[in-house]
């Protein structure tokens, strides 16, 4: 009888110090379904970042982010992000590593950066299909102005929208003269220029003054 309790005893305390190790061999992030995508939030697409450090933010869905170190094997759902920052041979090994959904990266020159992303497997490689992004943004010092808001639109636009308000207003009021011209039954007529009037030349007429000579009377003789 004791021999059974002791072999009972025995197997209980077996199987209590396998399970742990056994638990942690096995535990691994829960798989995620759907189709893997990720999406920077920060930067956004032609943002201007003042100073040196750049923070990334990511949006990761269908992947859940594991931790190559501890799990070096492929699994489905589980993976990191391969992240390149201004770099033109994007490589496996050239990338910097990322297992959570963002980072920072520090000492960066002033200028214009591209950032870009990917989704991997646990053994760093490429998903398939291939889950990348890549966003284009500026950078400058800190206390530098702003950049000047560009004009909602140019001289060309508002000269067309001139044009179009004029035709618009001359249309109506060709309308309206029209249907007056109805209303009183009688049709438009064209305006037509007076005739240039003819000025005859004139000659001068010269009269003739004739001039009458009063005779005088004969002097009567003297009687002698």
């Amino acid at each position: 009888m004791q021999v059974t309790k002791f072999l009972a005893t025995t197997a209980t305390l077996s199987i209590l110090s396998v399970t742990p190790a056994f638990a942690q061999v096995t535990a691994s992030p829960t798989p995620v379904s759907g189709t893997p995508k990720v999406t920077i939030i920060t930067p956004q697409a032609g943002q201007t970042i003042y100073g040196d450090k750049v923070p990334v933010l990511f949006s990761v869905n269908g992947l859940a982010l594991t931790d190559f170190n501890t799990n070096s094997y492929t699994a489905p759902g589980q993976g990191h992000i391969h992240v390149w920052l201004d770099d033109q041979n994007a490589t496996s090994e050239s990338a910097k590593m990322v297992i959570a959904d963002n980072t920072i990266y520090s000492d960066v020159p002033a200028g214009d950066h591209t950032i870009k992303a990917e989704l991997v497997n646990n053994d760093h490689s490429p998903l398939t299909p291939q889950a990348t992004v890549s966003v284009s943004f500026k950078t400058a010092p800190i206390g530098s102005p702003a950049p000047a808001p560009t004009p909602t639109f140019d001289r060309n636009t508002a000269f067309i929208i001139l044009v179009v308000v004029a035709l618009v207003i001359l249309a109506a009021w060709w309308y309206t003269k029209d249907e007056e011209d109805a209303a009183e039954g009688e049709p438009r007529q064209r305006r037509e220029k007076p005739a240039k009037e003819e000025t005859s030349s004139k000659r001068p007429v010269t009269r003739k003054t004739t001039k009458t000579t009063k005779k005088k009377p004969a002097s009567k003789s003297r009687r002698k």
